[in-house]
């Protein structure tokens, strides 16, 4: 959380009052809460992840930490339409910030039975964030 709160720490000064942050494979909300240390407010979050134990601690830390803005859950990133970020964007104005990781079961680590790359049954799921990324960027380009 360190590291990414590091990384992250540049976007204090530009949304003193908030920010609207989709997070794709959102895991145990790491990136959500670098950004509450930072004290940036989170206006709106669309959390995708699909390991309901990752979501149920999310949705924990958001209730622990008195979070005021929206969290909103999809449980898979392959439900991720341009239709739903169409209504997201009308919704709360777009995102300010995309931001995840695509899970790399097929790529690295001590997983030497399925090493099939971009093409794992995992892995592909990089293909997804980038779909994702370009519709938002192309919705919020209108805006």
């Amino acid at each position: 959380v360190d590291t990414v709160g590091y990384h992250l720490s540049v976007l204090k000064n530009l949304f003193p009052t908030g920010i609207n942050v989709l997070s794709l494979f959102s895991g145990i909300g790491g990136a959500e809460v670098a950004l509450h240390r930072l004290g940036i407010p989170l206006k709106n979050v669309v959390s995708v992840e699909l390991s309901e134990t990752s979501r149920t601690i999310v949705q924990s830390w958001w209730e622990q930490t008195n979070q005021q803005g929206n969290l909103i859950h999809i449980a898979d990133v392959q439900e991720v339409t341009a239709q739903k970020l169409a209504q997201w964007v009308d919704s709360f104005g777009g995102f300010d910030l995309v931001v995840g990781g695509s899970p790399c079961n097929n790529l690295a680590g001590r997983n030497y039975v399925s090493r099939d790359g971009l093409e794992g049954k995992h892995s592909s799921l990089f293909y997804d964030y980038f779909r994702i990324l370009d519709v938002v960027k192309s919705l919020m380009s209108q805006q």
